[in-house]
């Protein structure tokens, strides 16, 4: 204690007298020396096999499979708008009981289909595929397609549900039927082919929108392996073709709509196309094409196209096109004045 300021205070380890020597005295014999006292292990054996591997590569045996499309939610209520899952709900029930509230139906579903839920939703019900396949297809429904812009609803209907949706593409390999085969109200009552339907109505084809509609829906079903097969077999190009001949500046729009389709599916692989599957064989000669029987052979792409790249050069999507084909072929088509 300090004895003017009345605190304590920690003392310094100041040796008193008699201290210091009382611990030299304690310490005295022992040794200084530092030193290492190696244990010696008994020996173990390695079993190399029975090592772990890092946790950085350890990977699963079986690993499950990568969805890229994920879980497909509904989408987020709005309070403030109507309910669009109920309007949803009533617009598939009216398409395919083909109500009174049909046409707003068709309406209301355009706007929704290009929702990825919605879409996968539509695809799901087959009676409403069925329905909007047969009146894409222009045939059979008990209502006139054409009134009312209903096949070009339906067809924009069914190209938004499966465009850029991936799970929509997978469920209609349990729906595919009700398409390649609907039954639609023929007066055989059988179903009908979807491929020789569309090219028994190629002339009556006379509106560019609602072609492009149907183009655009013929695309995203191409991207269904099976459907692409059945398609490829029955010579569904050719009918693609001959919708490109259409004459007239109005159908400028459908020309670019299947050079779209056939990049994205058969040509350019970096978008997903079904590289080599098409097309196949050589180039058909000149003067064969300009033949009415067969100027829709697969061989006449590349002739038809470069008339056109001549007198619209401003259409660089056709250029692409028509050098991707080359590409394809591996033998670029030869400019032929007859045919220019």
């Amino acid at each position: 204690m300090n004895l003017a300021t009345g605190l304590k205070e920690a003392r310094l380890n100041i040796p008193m007298e008699g201290e210091e020597d009382a611990a030299l005295e304690a310490i005295k014999g022992l040794p200084t020396e530092q030193s290492v006292v190696v244990v010696e292990q008994p020996e173990q054996e390695y079993y190399p096999e029975l090592e772990e591997p890092a946790l950085r590569d350890q990977v699963p045996i079986k690993a499950p499979s990568y969805d890229m499309a994920g879980k497909v939610l509904p989408p987020i209520r709005n309070p403030e708008s109507a309910d669009e899952m109920t309007t949803f709900q009533n617009s598939l029930l009216a398409v395919q009981s083909r109500s009174e509230g049909f046409d707003k139906a068709l309406d209301d579903l355009s706007e929704l289909a290009h929702d990825i839920y919605y879409g996968v939703e539509i695809v799901k019900h087959h009676g409403v595929v069925e329905e909007l396949t047969c009146f894409t297809l222009g045939v059979g429904t008990g209502k006139n397609p054409q009134e009312n812009d209903r096949d070009h609803k339906a067809a924009l209907i069914l190209g938004s549900a499966l465009q850029n949706n991936p799970t929509a593409l997978k469920e209609l390999i349990s729906s595919q039927d009700h398409i390649v085969h609907p039954t639609c109200l023929t007066d055989s009552g059988n179903g009908i082919d979807f491929v020789d339907t569309l090219r028994s109505r190629i002339d009556q084809e006379s509106n560019p929108s609602t072609l492009k509609s149907k183009v655009v829906a013929i695309s995203s079903l191409l991207r269904q392996p099976s459907f692409r097969q059945d398609f490829l077999e029955k010579d569904g190009m050719n009918i693609l073709l001959a919708y490109f001949l259409k004459e007239g500046e109005q159908f400028h729009i459908v020309r670019k709509k299947i050079g779209q389709l056939v990049m994205d599916n058969f040509l350019d692989e970096d978008l997903g196309a079904a590289v080599g599957e098409w097309p196949q064989g050589d180039i058909t000669p000149a003067n064969v094409c300009e033949s009415n029987d067969r100027r829709l052979e697969d061989g006449c792409w590349e002739r038809h196209l470069l008339k056109y790249v001549t007198s619209s050069p401003k259409q660089i999507w056709a250029q692409e096109l028509l050098a991707a084909l080359n590409k394809q072929r591996g033998k670029p088509v030869a400019a032929d004045h007859k045919e220019l």
